[in-house]
């Protein structure tokens, strides 16, 4: 206990969650404010000195380097935001349970990144990945239990591959240590490639990366909006990529087709996601997907072998649990105001809830990659770094990556097309008329927006002085990856002036000139009615239908990509195999007996 600094970011929430158990829900509110509050002052600490590590019976268990208090920093920093949004609007119902997980996540969470201690890291990491069960189970939707059944074997089927793979990693390094820092594992063998493999895929499950993504889109649509703004588009996020630049970085060494594989997974979780996210009519599950989408520029900067795109992909992961969480929580606003989350039945709420939409607006340009937006900078830097790694490399990887590097910029460019869709369907265009009486999100959630939107925007204009020089490049440099003296051929602050001088003629240009008329819409003589109104989504119909996506779209509305759903009609086609192969007869299990006789026979 004498290093109390890396304890509190374990006790302290989880002293908060026990007293949670007997406590009313208005009190466990004001308990979580309070924790979380005092969370950042040890945050404040870490940057203050070496916080030293954690011995228990000789083995170092926790330590926190300075990629370590990064992740940390960023932990506590969203917890406390989106739990703003929390203290009004949490359903009735499951707000005991929700107020009583919510430091719990937090201290599991805290745990994963300061284990030092291999045994440690896999307990925090299995429990964290328990909560976002529980989430799930809190759900009101008919398919909440089914969705958290599903969130349950994807996590925890990779939990167990996880336990897995450290193992192999420990018995292949003859057991030397189980200090995480000090795992090295030359990729030599079958063994240590299997190792590797074992952990990409926790990393990516956790994260949301393809092919083990699907869990993502559903447990956004049915959890409840808060638990999926704090975990799939934040901390597991954080956890997902922050085990994968460990890998990249210090657990293994490798060649760079290793790199070529990870930046090709990154790639295709950019493009399908997104191509899924285009033709959603659901709100949340459309943010899903591209919460999904977006992960894929981490991984291919992280992945890159880089160093200026593996800054991009950490500052990415980073800018991505801002806007992400933002979008979640208006929707959410949105949602708790209408009582739907279906586009189409949405429309025109920019009037009625302007505060909401000016946050969404934030967001959707941030994560759409609009200069001088903080989602702008981070992919620049992936791209920049991609670029420069095309230079250094063969020529058949140099087509390899440049056709990544293709298909993520196209990536791109759909982000923004979905998020047109997105904020013209929920805010823009004619409202229905049930709707003309909503009001706008009460003040704790608009703040919460409202300051992950100011984020957007301070993280774009001063990402060089506050993100990157504060936390990214010194988490970096303490893990021996060194930038350059610049961080991407951008100037932000140039850009910012010249967007807003920009915005200020086009403004000036609409008032001296417009002419704008408003008609209503007559249908055989008489007024439409809103069954009649063109949804925002409608436009976006015409691509489920061309050739070839609308094949493609199909199957996966039959769910053929889907791991989770092509490994459940396996298993159970084998069960029923073995179910028909034990009609309750003796003399067949008599021959069963003397063929597995036979076969041992012949092995021996």
């Amino acid at each position: 206990m004498e290093n109390n600094l890396l304890w509190i970011f374990l006790l302290v929430p989880a002293a908060i969650t026990i007293l949670n158990i007997i406590l009313p829900v208005a009190v466990r509110k004001y308990l979580n404010l309070a924790g979380l509050v005092f969370m950042l002052i040890p945050v404040y600490m870490l940057y203050q000195g070496n916080p030293g590590s954690i011995n228990i019976l000789d083995y170092t268990v926790f330590a926190a380097d300075k990629i370590a208090i990064f992740a940390l920093t960023f932990i506590q920093i969203l917890s406390f935001i989106i739990f703003l949004f929390c203290l009004k609007g949490v359903d009735k119902s499951v707000e005991g349970p929700f107020m009583t997980l919510y430091p719990l996540t937090v201290a599991f969470c805290n745990g994963v990144v300061i284990s030092e201690n291999m045994i440690a890291f896999l307990i925090f990491w299995g429990l964290s990945g328990l909560t976002v069960y529980l989430y799930g189970i809190l759900g009101k939707t008919h398919e909440a239990p089914g969705t958290a059944k599903k969130t349950f074997i994807i996590l925890g089927g990779s939990d167990a591959l996880l336990i897995f793979g450290f193992v192999l990693i420990w018995y292949l390094l003859q057991r030397s240590t189980m200090d995480i820092s000090l795992m090295q594992l030359p990729l030599v063998s079958t063994a240590s490639y299997v190792a590797f493999f074992l952990l990409l895929i926790a990393a990516l499950a956790k994260a949301g990366g393809f092919p083990f993504h699907t869990w993502v889109p559903d447990f956004t649509r049915d959890a409840p909006v808060e638990s999926a703004a704090f975990l799939p588009a934040s901390l597991d996020k954080l956890l997902g990529i922050y085990l994968l630049a460990r890998m990249m970085n210090s657990l293994f060494t490798f060649d760079f087709l290793i790199n070529m594989i990870v930046v090709t997974i990154g790639t295709l979780t950019v493009i399908t996601a997104v191509m899924m996210a285009m033709e959603q009519h659901n709100g949340k599950k459309l943010l899903g997907y591209h919460a999904v989408s977006q992960v894929g520029y981490m991984i291919m900067g992280v992945g890159s072998a880089n160093p200026i795109a593996f800054a991009g992909g950490l500052f990415h992961l980073i800018n991505h649990t801002i806007y992400k969480s933002n979008l979640f929580l208006a929707m959410g606003s949105v949602e708790k105001q209408t009582k739907t989350a279906e586009l189409d039945y949405l429309g025109g709420l920019g009037s009625r809830m302007p505060l909401t939409f000016l946050m969404a607006l934030i967001g959707a340009l941030s994560i759409s990659g609009i200069p001088p937006f903080n989602g702008f900078f981070s992919k620049w830097m992936i791209y920049q770094g991609l670029i420069e790694q095309v230079a250094l490399i063969g020529t058949g990887y140099k087509i390899w990556l440049l056709i990544c590097l293709i298909l993520a910029v196209f990536g791109s460019a759909l982000t923004l097309a979905s998020f047109m869709k997105f904020i013209h369907a929920t805010f823009l265009g004619k409202r229905p008329a049930i709707w003309n009486e909503i009001k706008e999100a009460p003040a704790n959630q608009w703040i919460s927006t409202g300051m992950l939107a100011l984020l957007c925007v301070v993280f774009g204009i001063f990402a060089l002085e506050l993100p990157l020089g504060l936390t990214i490049i010194p988490a970096l440099g303490d893990a021996g990856i060194i930038l350059p003296d610049f961080t991407g051929l951008y100037a932000p602050k140039v850009i910012t002036i010249m967007m807003a001088i920009t915005a200020l003629l086009a403004i000036l240009v609409y008032r001296l000139v417009r002419k704008t008329r408003y008609d209503n819409v007559y249908l055989g003589g008489m007024e439409a009615d809103d069954k009649f109104r063109i949804a925002g989504t409608s436009f976006y119909n015409e691509i489920r239908q061309m050739n070839p996506l609308k094949y493609i779209y199909s199957m996966a509305e039959k769910k053929y990509f889907d791991l989770y759903e092509a490994g459940s009609k396996t298993t159970f086609a084998i069960s029923r195999v073995i179910q028909g192969a034990h009609p309750g007869q003796l003399q067949l299990y008599l021959l069963y007996i003397l063929l597995g006789l036979l076969i041992f026979l012949i092995i021996i």
